[in-house]
């Protein structure tokens, strides 16, 4: 049942009771009757009437209640499909790869998009399956120390070009089986940044804001030599190839890095270092030292950083993944029909996305193919029959039980599709089924996994030199879709946003457009995320002409310096680094790409913190 039905029978049979007493007193000769008092009626018989008259009034009250939700979801569908889909768990996987000789010196990719099947399996449900985000290089190779140098140590690793250095982090890596360093392949490592509370969000902006140089060296007590590393390192999970979400043609990818850092910011906390083959190739030793040059220092990390602050061989993943659904048979009787996963394990199932649908007859082979409705595609020809489709998200009627008992607090929604022709009529036809590709995910499934037991929480479904696959932190709980009510209004103040309205030149309300758009995100996230957007105190830009970095000979152009202001005490455990990381990349999205921006990050506490480089925007303008 709806959960809001309860909420209307409620008031319907409130306003029985209380407003039948006040017109039968305004009207005593031909209403009488209506005064019942506030409580139970003592007949039965007439509080049954009463029950039975609230139930079919509520009723109908809900079905006008959610004509309105079609109108937002077919216009949100066109504009941004992302918001109607719920959005699916969340984790960070570390692979523990096959030391005793399994990888070899040529390493073993894991791509993107890698399967991931839960170990344990609760009794009487679907095993659940995560999907990699990143694609992932597994070396026959450990990191075996880490540490944070003050400025003395810090020093040794200089040369006399190098300037500005307060501080290093150095990094011991260890090749397996007494293997050469320089048989390894690798060009780039990515790091992932973990830990317990602010200490990996302080690393982070420590290797992305204030990195001077990278140093390599072999790991003995002299070194030979010593190599310094050109355009060293780079942020992980803002590419699209990174992306965690789907995001399809009509969405701003830019949104997509709002959605995923509220829903799980630690998927950010990556670095990957980069041009590591020609100094690697030196390296006749089985260990070497990477040495992360920094121009600040801060002494309260000397003792709190430790080898398992960095974590080889980790990605991202989500609950997220494509199925075929069961055949959905077709009736004249219904211009609706119920998208169904897998009618032997309904409530294990829940449709993210529908990518694919197709009409099939009495026979095998397919005989229509049904586009969206609000596709780009126009219909041309007129005598050829172009049919699209229609979907329509509604919470489920009931909850995920067992024995009468609520397992978990996710209810989850339910898709119906509808076939129309180019009018938006009823399309018509012999077709007897339709066959629907979805992305989906395991509903509540991820909220109940065991995580821990046995010696890999996740099975492989390829054949790969892994020992283990751990999850690193518990899965995010699922988050329905919110494209309806006072939300979806909400949703649909994105249509007049641009990233000038982001961004006011007014001092006393430079964050409020910004603030406003973070809040549709963290209103539905963990309640200190909240704290984070009241943490944005103001946004200042001011037009500036500096050189553009292009290839080519050398231009000026006109751009914003856009200053972002935070407070510190907001961002307790986290830091405001890394929200201002992912705001500078959504910011540098929104501006069409004969323009650049340029930002710059201070703190109430600490003045400014970070200068951003010049970054072109990469929006076409029409």
């Amino acid at each position: 049942m709806n959960l809001q039905m309860i909420e209307y029978y409620q008031k319907e049979l409130q306003f029985i009771r209380e407003m039948g007493m006040e017109f039968s007193k305004q009207h005593p000769k031909i209403a009488a009757g209506l005064d019942l008092g506030r409580t139970e009626c003592a007949d039965p018989y007439v509080e049954r009437l009463l029950e039975g008259f609230a139930f079919l009034t509520a009723r109908i009250q809900l079905k006008m209640d959610a004509e309105f939700p079609r109108f937002t979801q077919h216009l949100l569908e066109m504009v941004y499909p992302h918001y109607l889909a719920p959005l699916p768990s969340m984790t960070i996987v570390r692979f523990t790869p096959d030391l005793k000789g399994g990888v070899t010196e040529t390493g073993f990719v894991l791509p993107k998009d890698t399967r991931l099947l839960s170990a344990t399996e609760i009794k009487g449900r679907t095993k659940c399956e995560f999907r990699t985000a990143h694609e992932l290089n597994l070396w026959p190779l450990q990191l075996t120390d880490a540490a944070y140098l003050p400025l003395g140590p810090a020093l040794r690793y200089c040369d006399s070009k190098t300037t500005g250095v307060k501080s290093a982090i150095r990094l011991k890596l260890e090749t397996v089986l007494d293997m050469p360093i320089n048989q390894l392949l690798i060009e780039k490592l990515p790091i992932y940044l973990y830990g317990i509370g602010a200490l990996p969000s302080q690393l982070y902006e420590l290797i992305i804001g204030h990195c001077v140089s990278v140093v390599v060296q072999p790991a003995v007590q002299e070194p030979p030599w010593r190599e310094k590393i050109n355009n060293p390192l780079q942020s992980l999970g803002f590419a699209q190839e990174e992306a965690l979400l789907p995001y399809l043609a009509p969405s701003f990818n830019g949104y997509r890095l709002l959605q995923e850092y509220f829903a799980l910011p630690e998927r950010f906390l990556f670095f990957e270092l980069l041009n590591l083959q020609p100094a690697l190739k030196r390296c006749n030793g089985t260990a070497v030292e990477i040495v992360i040059l920094l121009d600040i220092g801060k002494p309260e990390l000397e003792d709190l950083v430790n080898k398992s602050n960095f974590v080889l061989y980790c990605t991202p993943a989500i609950n997220l993944f494509p199925k075929r659904a069961d055949r959905v048979h077709l009736n004249n009787r219904s211009t609706e029909h119920q998208v169904i996963v897998d009618r032997a394990a309904q409530s294990d199932f829940e449709i993210h996305t529908v990518t694919e649908v197709a009409g099939y007859g009495s026979g095998a082979t397919m005989e229509q193919v049904f586009l969206p409705f609000y596709t780009n595609r126009q219909e041309t020809n007129p005598a050829e029959k172009v049919a699209y489709y229609t979907a329509r998200r509604e919470p489920s009627l009931t909850g995920i039980s067992i024995a009468g008992k609520l397992k978990a607090p996710y209810q989850g929604s339910e898709v119906l599709i509808s076939l129309v022709d180019s009018s938006a009529t009823p399309f018509r036809s012999d077709l007897k089924q339709l066959g629907v590709n979805t992305l989906c995910t395991n509903r509540d499934l991820p909220m109940l996994l065991l995580l821990g037991n046995g010696e890999s929480d996740f099975t492989l479904e390829i054949s790969a030199p892994v020992d283990s696959v751990r999850c690193l932190m518990k899965p995010t709980n699922p988050v329905p879709s919110h494209a309806e009510g006072q939300h979806a209004w909400r949703l649909l103040s994105h249509l007049s946003l641009n990233y000038l309205s982001l961004i006011d030149h007014d001092e006393s309300q430079g964050a409020d457009g910004i603030r406003d758009l973070l809040r549709l995100y963290a209103d539905y996230a963990e309640p200190v995320f909240t704290k984070q957007v009241d943490g944005l105190l103001n946004v200042e830009s001011r037009p500036v002409v500096l050189r553009v970095p292009v290839s080519g000979p050398m231009c000026f152009g006109r751009g914003l310096e856009i200053t972002m202001t935070f407070e510190e005490s907001a961002y307790s455990g986290i830091g405001c680094f890394l929200l201002a990381a992912v705001l500078e990349r959504f910011i540098s999205k929104y501006v069409s790409i004969n323009s650049y921006t340029q930002v710059v990050v201070k703190t109430r506490e600490r003045g400014e913190i970070m200068r951003w480089p010049v970054r072109t925007g990469t929006r076409t303008l029409i």
